[in-house]
């Protein structure tokens, strides 16, 4: 365990849509289970058309900031809505990230 863990994770997301925020959760994994430590939400307009990168604080954790590199892949192939699916609540595309220590940064 370090006070400044680095992950160095890199994470494919898929399907996304334009307009959905990402979401990052920061836990800590214990051994009988884990502990959500803060989260992160960063709204798509942040990071959509152009990317992102850049330093987030962590609500919950008031001296930790989480460093995220964002770029964005292009369209997706073209999919048939219906009408139930453009009803639904959009949801946050959810990321979560647990404490590791492969090094310091």
């Amino acid at each position: 365990d370090t006070l400044n863990p680095f992950w160095g994770e890199t994470l494919h997301l898929g399907p996304w849509h334009e307009g959905e925020p990402l979401e990052f959760t920061v836990y800590d994994k214990g051994l009988i289970g884990s502990k959500t430590e803060g989260k992160v939400i960063l709204g798509s307009e942040l990071f959509f058309p152009n990317g992102f990168t850049g330093m987030l604080g962590i609500s919950g954790l008031p001296h930790a900031m989480l460093h995220v590199i964002i770029r964005p892949l292009g369209p997706m192939d073209t999919v048939d809505i219906d009408e139930t699916t453009l009803s639904k609540k959009k949801k946050k595309k959810k990321v979560k990230v647990g404490k590791k220590s492969k090094g310091c940064c």
